[in-house]
């Protein structure tokens, strides 16, 4: 099981503790018969687990969107550094683009380009999956 360390991991506990502990196996400590997860080097006795499980299924995104509108949409965007498309009319500009900054007028990307609001629309995809 060494051979899984800084991988993501899933333990299933049996002790009353916490049922099922999440995260990345920092430690396989045969001689104190214990493993550590990170964050927050949870110490998980080899007595008290009843099964480790890979958690590697990486995210992706939703195939359908919504369209930001509303003001506080843009912030939440900008605040998750969410994947945005880009679309002028029925072309798409960009398929991936990430938000920095906007006002009332415009939405500055990552690579420093400013778009009118009114000239764009910009959808938003969320994360499927763990994270």
């Amino acid at each position: 099981m060494k051979h899984w360390i800084g991988r993501r991991v899933v333990v299933q506990r049996r002790d009353g503790a916490k049922i099922a502990v999440e995260g990345i196996l920092k430690i396989w400590d045969n001689v104190h018969e214990r493993i550590v997860i990170v964050p927050g080097d949870v110490v998980v006795p080899f007595h008290a687990i009843t099964k480790i499980e890979r958690a590697d299924r990486s995210p992706s995104l939703n195939s359908i969107g919504y369209r930001i509108n509303h003001s506080i949409q843009f912030d939440n965007a900008v605040y998750f550094r969410s994947n945005v498309m880009i679309w002028k009319g029925d072309s798409l500009v960009t398929p991936q683009a990430i938000l920095v900054a906007h006002d009332m007028e415009t939405v500055t990307l990552s690579s420093g380009q400013r778009l009118r609001k009114n000239e764009y629309s910009f959808v938003v995809r969320s994360l499927r999956g763990k994270v």
